[in-house]
């Protein structure tokens, strides 16, 4: 197993790939903090009033970060789904057969790597998203005094540690989706197809469905669930039961197809 993480991160360890996906998620988390403070004194996306007073609480550090993490999701969705594809696409998962012919430990060292490697992603966008908040937040007239204190250093982590878990959820699915089509190119488009535009329109049809689609759950966790209609430690479950299933699905197929190149 951790020869198998090992070897899995000399590919997501590879200049290119490494960061270009840290630029990516560094760029996307910088957008949200930037759109989040522009957007004081509007309405937000839900029509919600944006003020000053409201940013300058201690969870306002965090809101630029909050706002994109459907992004941040997609991200660790895409870079999951095309890493376990390409195995197949490749002709790289026969060779590590060879080398690690027990399938299970395989794969849950490949997770494990693709874990940790999320984590550092979601890391660097916190860090990001909060330095982008503190610069301009002065000329957007908040007080950042809150978030200095305690208060603030808690809703940081609570923050990275939502962000990270929706993002570990949508990287669950982008498992799913890879073990499932074998290609990169149909595991990214089908997995987000199906958590962005299918998820929101049957949600926007049948409200109630928001409860329990998975993509939707993580949208809620990410934030806190704040503003939505399922409490965060329900929303917390669920999630773990869909990914539990996620990952026993995925790693029964893992364990029982053939591997023909």
């Amino acid at each position: 197993m951790t020869a198998a993480l090992r070897a899995e991160w000399i590919k997501l360890g590879r200049s290119r790939f490494f960061f270009g996906t840290l630029a990516a998620v560094v760029s996307v988390a910088a957008l949200g903090a930037i759109l989040t403070m522009l957007s004081i004194g509007r309405r937000d996306y839900d029509g919600v009033p944006v003020t000053a007073t409201a940013m300058s609480r201690p969870d306002g550090v965090m809101q630029g970060l909050e706002a994109v993490s459907i992004l941040l999701g997609v991200v660790g969705l895409a870079v999951t789904a095309a890493v376990i594809g390409a195995d197949y696409t490749q002709g790289t998962l026969r060779n590590q057969l060879m080398a690690q012919p027990h399938r299970l430990r395989l794969l849950t060292g490949k997770c494990l790597a693709l874990v940790t490697f999320i984590m550092t992603m979601i890391a660097a966008a916190t860090v990001v998203a909060a330095a982008a908040s503190f610069a301009i937040a002065p000329i957007r007239g908040v007080d950042t005094a809150a978030w200095h204190s305690l208060a603030g250093l808690t809703e940081i982590g609570k923050g990275y540690l939502n962000v990270l878990a929706s993002s570990l959820g949508y990287a669950t699915l982008g498992l799913l989706a890879g073990v499932v089509f074998r290609s990169p190119a149909a595991a990214v488009s089908v997995a987000v197809a199906y958590a962005l535009p299918l998820e929101m329109l049957v949600s926007r049809i049948f409200s109630p469905a928001e409860s329990w689609l998975p993509a939707r759950l993580m949208d809620t966790l990410a934030s806190g669930a704040q503003g939505y209609r399922i409490a965060y430690e329900a929303a917390g479950l669920r999630i773990l039961v869909f990914c539990a299933a996620a990952v026993a699905a995925a790693l029964v197929l893992f364990a029982r197809r053939d591997v023909t190149s």
